[in-house]
């Protein structure tokens, strides 16, 4: 590949906090309250003009992980994702549980999540930089992160943080850095899916139709040529103002069947394109189709592609297949969760689901911790797992969880003088109880 020598010029030092975050979604969003609440001075950058990451920019819609399997909808994951979700049901933008398979979700409203995050950011006094995007992270000779160098519209310019946490869903602070990283099984990561929104939906009529049914009509629909649908076992729940319905209907593979790489930017704008196409056939699928839909009107796709999966840190610990499917349960975990394994594939029929019955497992803090990098961590998405368990833990309560252990960690980090390498769980559980922050266990 042809390449270009950057020119050396200086850039301005934008700030020094005690910790950076980067990348807002749930787990970056949680991060960094967590670490204001260990009395850190916080610096948030997230690359879109809002909070949510993939629940909000890729529409995924719904705080999925809150809720025990195998029985009613029973709330069981508290700490921050509780607080959030909590905050999020008083101003109306959180749904009722709905079912999905063995467990339960919860549908929310995209500017009421926007609008909570701000809320929670600034009674934390943590400082929030939307619109700029991470470029590199250099080190020193201990391999600790010393500078972030950032784009913003002020142009280029660089953050001296004390401790880093990489929030960013894709482990660019740790790849940047050279640290371990994966993606998927053998390069292969989940598929893609572009939501959307059906506004006009006769609720009563749609509400009757087991989803059952939905995907029935789907595979009917296909087989006989009328609409070309890729993926049959689709998703459809109503959103908190029973007015419309949010659809997790569509998969994106290239023309070969392969998924695309989100992080390829030539596979990843095929996918976006390629999701809209796809938007607009299950869109009329639905008119023609499915009960309560016969007026009903596209109302909008997400800002991007929702992306399930790029690269894993290599972690002091891991999460691994065995440890969900036996329900391991570790001392100090990060969080906890009974959401099923969910894996979106190319092949096949897509979409495989395990549900784990009347059981949890959890998730280590050590899955959190790079196995190199003194004062960094990683939380949400890009924890340290095996392939299929990721496919369980990428969900939003558990990145809420995640998100806030990382960043109340960073205060005992600080406060104490220690490595990440040699944080251990049950000594971040102790840290946060002794200050009040509440672990996924606590309501």
């Amino acid at each position: 590949m042809k390449t270009f020598q950057t020119p050396s010029f200086p850039v301005p030092v934008l700030a020094e906090p005690d910790v950076c975050v980067v990348g807002g979604g749930p787990a970056g969003l949680a991060a960094a309250v967590g670490a204001a609440r260990s009395g850190q001075r916080v610096l948030l950058l997230e690359k879109y003009g809002f909070c949510g990451g993939a629940t909000v920019a890729g529409l995924s819609g719904t705080i999925c992980g809150l809720y025990a399997g195998g029985g009613p909808a029973r709330q069981i994951v508290f700490g921050f994702a509780g607080e959030f979700a909590g905050r999020l049901r008083a101003r109306g933008g959180l749904g009722e549980p709905v079912r999905f398979g063995r467990t339960w979700l919860a549908p929310h409203d995209p500017f009421c999540w926007k609008e909570t995050a701000d809320e929670l950011l600034a009674a934390a006094g943590v400082v929030v930089r939307y619109h700029t995007v991470f470029l590199k992270a250099y080190a020193d000779a201990s391999g600790a992160v010393r500078t972030l160098l950032v784009r913003g519209p002020e142009g280029i310019y660089a953050v001296e943080p004390k401790a880093v946490v990489d929030a960013s869903g894709d482990a660019e602070v740790v790849a940047s850095l050279g640290g371990g990283t994966g993606q998927g099984r053998d390069g292969v990561v989940q598929t893609p899916t572009m939501v959307f929104r059906m506004g006009g939906v006769n609720m009563g009529k749609f509400l009757r139709t087991e989803p059952e049914e939905i995907e029935r009509l789907a595979a009917e629909a296909s087989r006989s040529g009328s609409h070309a649908l890729p993926r049959h076992h689709v998703y459809v729940f109503p959103m908190p103002n029973r007015a419309e319905a949010l659809c997790n209907m569509t998969r994106i593979t290239l023309p070969g069947g392969r998924a695309p790489r989100p992080l390829s930017g030539e596979d990843l704008s095929f996918a976006e394109a390629a999701g809209r196409g796809q938007v607009r056939e299950y869109a009329r699928f639905l008119r023609d189709r499915v009960p309560g839909f016969a007026g009903a009107h596209l109302v909008d796709s997400g800002t991007q592609v929702g992306i399930r999966q790029t690269r894993s840190i290599v972690g002091v610990g891991r999460l691994t297949n065995a440890d969900v499917l036996s329900g391991r349960k570790y001392p100090g975990s990060a969080t906890f969760s009974a959401w099923p394994i969910e894996v979106h594939a190319a092949e096949g029929s897509g979409v495989t689901i395990h549900h784990l019955e009347n059981d949890t497992y959890d998730i280590p803090f050590e899955a959190l911790v790079p196995a190199a990098g003194p004062n960094l961590l990683a939380a949400g998405r890009c924890l340290s797992a095996e392939h299929e368990a990721l496919a369980s833990a990428r969900v939003t309560a558990q990145c809420l969880g995640m998100g806030y252990a990382a960043g109340a960690a960073c205060g005992l980090m600080r406060a104490e003088g220690l490595a990440s390498q040699v944080l251990t769980g049950p000594a971040v559980r102790a840290w946060m109880h002794a200050r009040g922050l509440k672990t996924a266990d606590q309501s």
